[in-house]
Formats: structure tokens, C-alpha cells, sequence
């Protein structure tokens, strides 16, 4: 039996939702995985193929934590979401292996759907191994949510997450602005402080608190009212060449709300409806094309609702692809 099994990318922060608010996106990794007599990885880079690979070793801490032992497997990775651009890779690749945990314990029945408690357990073994819930929540659940870690019970010997979750606007498009180099998230999080004023604390609690409101009631207004940030956005994006320029561009197009994604460098904006999508995407395309640093990638995304998702099959079969999201 193959399990293909596909996680969304998702865009972590929202402007000053640090660590804990998170969108699923409509770009996403697959991971075709089965029992076998000896590990091996294709689909990526050879330098990823070892036993260290997020995905098996999310698969290994999963499967510890359901009291099992991951199985020997031939995984196949077809992935879309790029890596190191602030657009949940990592947290696609540890929620696949959590994933994959479930379906290849023996006990369970492979025609069953995820169910809520095993969703809830696949965000807690990721959130673990990421260290925060942001971007794990809504790759494994799917939608907007708002996460924190500790909550009644722990969750199989791991800390229990508490999330809320929303649908979002069908009407909102999500354009991912992303530019030609990595930011590899350890060293976005070396460039932030060690301590925070009060003032900036309160700046952001608040506004938080406005973001998740906007996403449950669909008020892009309040959402562009309340993206600012003072406890991670100021500090990275000197890390970032253009972030002034294509973040100006942005809201000067039309763009409803604007923000980093995740730890960068892609920056996220928001257009309400079909006009106001096409309107950004020509404007942003001569600012895009003539960075100084290359040229920047556009990807018109729409919120996912589903999160990771599974399917099965007979070893031969083909897995069914999803269409390619807009790109240019």
C-alpha cells in the first residue's frame, strides 16, 4: 500500500502574530510513502536522502510517541513550496512525517479519513519538533488559526497545543512575493532581540488580537489596520535587499494588508476579490523584474482549508497532481 500524502504551505506571523497565527496556502508538497525492506528518499537533494531528513525523523518521533516504530519506507518527495522563502517547507515536511507515523501503524484502518484526534496529535508531534505552532497548525489543519503552546492534558508525552481555527474569504488572494536567495529561519531568529519594551509588547498584543478578528469576520480593513509588528518584522528586514521597496509596492498597488511571511525573506499581500487581484499582479510585475538583487517570483495563492490530506493506493497506481498555482 502507498499513502500519498499532501501538506500545504502556509504563511506564519502575520505581521504581529509572532509564533503563533498562521494561513494554510494552495501550494503545496506531496510525499508518496510505503513500507519497505530498506529506507530511501527520492526527490530531492542527495545531501537530503540520509536519516536526518524532516520527514523520517518526524516520522521516527511520531511513531515513538504512538508507542510504535517506524517501518523502513521508499519515500518520494514531489515538492512545490520553496525552501528557506518563510512559506512553511520545513513544517510541510515534519507534518508529512507525522503523518505518515498514523497511517503506517499496522492497527490502523488505511480506508478511514484523518480523524479530529489524529489531526490534533499530527499538530502536537509537529509543533514539538518545529518548537512553535505557527506554521504546524494550519498545515495540519488547514484554514487561519491561532495557536499557542499548553493546554489541558498533554497529548501522547508531548505538549498540547490549543488552537483556534476559521475558514477564510473565498473572495482573498494571497500573492507571495519571493525573492532569489534563502533566509534560513535560524539565522532570522538570531537577528532578534533577546528582550522587548512593555510599549512594543502592548503595540502587539493588540494588533494580534485585531489580525485573528479579521480573518473570522473577513474585514481585510481591520486586517490592514492592525499588520504592523515591532517584535520581528523591523529586525529582519534589514536581512532582506528590497523588502522596503517591494513592501511599498505592495500597499501602493492596491494590495489590502502586507507582510512578512513567516521568517522571510517572501513578503504576503493581500487583494479582495478578482479586479483587485490582477490590479497587484501588474503592478508588481516591473518592480519584480528589475530588482537589483535578480528578479523576484510571484505566486498568486488562495487560502487551503482542508490541511494535510492522504490518500491510498496499490503499489503501480498513479497518484493524481493538483494544478500548478500562477507563477511568474
Amino acid at each position: 500500500m502507498i499513502f500519498d500524502i499532501r501538506v500545504p504551505a502556509t504563511t506564519a506571523n502575520i505581521g504581529p502574530g509572532f509564533d503563533s497565527l498562521g494561513l494554510a496556502l494552495s501550494l503545496c508538497n506531496r510525499f508518496a510513502v510505503e513500507p519497505a525492506a530498506r529506507t530511501s528518499v527520492e526527490g530531492c537533494e542527495e545531501k537530503y536522502r540520509g536519516p536526518e531528513n524532516l520527514f523520517l525523523a518526524a516520522m521516527r518521533r511520531a511513531a515513538e510517541l504512538l508507542g510504535t516504530r517506524a517501518p523502513a519506507v521508499r519515500l518520494s518527495i514531489d515538492a512545490d513550496i520553496p525552501t528557506a522563502r518563510g512559506l512553511g517547507s520545513s513544517a510541510a515536511m515534519i507534518v508529512g512525517g507525522a503523518t505518515a507515523a498514523l497511517l503506517l501503524d499496522e492497527k490502523r484502518n488505511p480506508e478511514l479519513p484523518l480523524s479530529a484526534e489524529e489531526r490534533r496529535f499530527i499538530l502536537d508531534a509537529a509543533a514539538e519538533l518545529e518548537g512553535h505552532p505557527d506554521n504546524a497548525a494550519p498545515a495540519a489543519l488547514g484554514g487561519f488559526c491561532a495557536s499557542i503552546t499548553g493546554g489541558p492534558g498533554r497529548a501522547s508525552g508531548t505538549a498540547r497545543i490549543t488552537c483556534a481555527r476559521c475558514e477564510v474569504d473565498p473572495s482573498w488572494s494571497f500573492h507571495a512575493f519571493v525573492p532569489p536567495f534563502e533566509l534560513p529561519t535560524r539565522e532570522a531568529r538570531a537577528a532578534l532581540p533577546a528582550a522587548v519594551s512593555r510599549r512594543d509588547a502592548v503595540f502587539n498584543v493588540g494588533r494580534a488580537a485585531l489580525v485573528a478578528l479579521a480573518f473570522e469576520q473577513g474585514d481585510a480593513a481591520l486586517l490592514g489596520a492592525a499588520c504592523d509588528d515591532r517584535l520581528h518584522q523591523p529586525y529582519r528586514k534589514a536581512m532582506i535587499p528590497g523588502y522596503d521597496e517591494v513592501m511599498d509596492a505592495c500597499l501602493h498597488g492596491g494590495a489590502a494588508a502586507a507582510w512578512l511571511s513567516g521568517a522571510g525573506p517572501t513578503l504576503m499581500a493581500l487583494a479582495v476579490g478578482a479586479e483587485a487581484s490582477d490590479r497587484l499582479a501588474a503592478a508588481m510585475e516591473p518592480v519584480l523584474a528589475s530588482r537589483q538583487e535578480g528578479p523576484w517570483r510571484r505566486l498568486r495563492l488562495s487560502a487551503e482549508s482542508s490541511g494535510v490530506t492522504f490518500a491510498a493506493r496499490e503499489s503501480g497506481a498513479s497518484p493524481t497532481r493538483l494544478k500548478k498555482v500562477e507563477c511568474l
